[in-house]
């Protein structure tokens, strides 16, 4: 097992001779079996999807091998690599800031935009894994909700680069989505404040 989340599973596999993941979605047990059986199939194929479509934008993820879906499971490229977070440098957050403007331009949104999801391969290379939080929305507010979960990663896991950081990650984000992206760091300050005050009002 490579890694255990809430709602699936990731094992290293044997595929035809070459090393695979594969992503299966674990039952649920207090949702009844005529709601967690369809949810999960829909989940499996809207992965899978999503997961396709990225691919299509020029964005480095995992190849989709197989899809089963009677055993909600994903078979897929295993990328060699480090973690960003592992191997973590200011001078990748331009390129993960274009990834995600190239995402947000066209309207998705991957749900988790963490250090972890992202492997470094040789020569630098970046590579975007784990869409089973994503969706499509044309909204700023859901853009910028994906963004403001980076920027909180980058200031309480990366603290001590954080200015640099995230200022490569906007100059990134802006040269891919130039048109409105002034618009959506202005409502990641708009969620920052709606926070602000509901802490300070409890």
């Amino acid at each position: 097992m490579l890694k255990r989340g809430a709602e699936s599973e990731l094992y290293l596999i044997d595929w035809y001779g070459n090393h695979g993941v594969s992503k299966v979605r674990i039952r649920k047990d207090y949702r009844h079996p005529s709601i967690d059986i369809p949810l999960r199939k829909q989940r499996t194929l809207h992965e899978a999807n999503i997961l396709s479509q990225v691919k299509l934008l020029g964005i480095n993820t995992p190849f989709i091998y197989y899809i089963d879906i009677s055993n909600f499971e994903i078979i897929m490229e295993f990328i060699r690599g480090n973690t960003l977070k592992d191997v973590f440098s200011p001078i990748y957050c331009t390129t993960v800031g274009k990834i995600i403007g190239t995402l947000h331009l066209n309207n998705v949104i991957h749900g988790d935009i963490t250090t972890s999801n992202f492997i470094v391969s040789a020569g630098g290379v970046l590579s975007l894994i784990d869409f089973g939080l994503s969706f499509i929305s044309e909204r700023y507010e859901d853009k910028a909700a994906d963004i403001r979960l980076f920027k909180e990663i980058l200031s309480s896991i990366h603290v001590e680069v954080f200015d640099e950081s995230y200022e490569n990650f906007c100059n990134g984000y802006n040269q891919n989505y130039p048109k409105v992206a002034s618009s959506i760091f202005k409502t990641v300050g708009d969620i920052e404040k709606r926070g602000r005050y509901s802490r300070s009002a409890s």
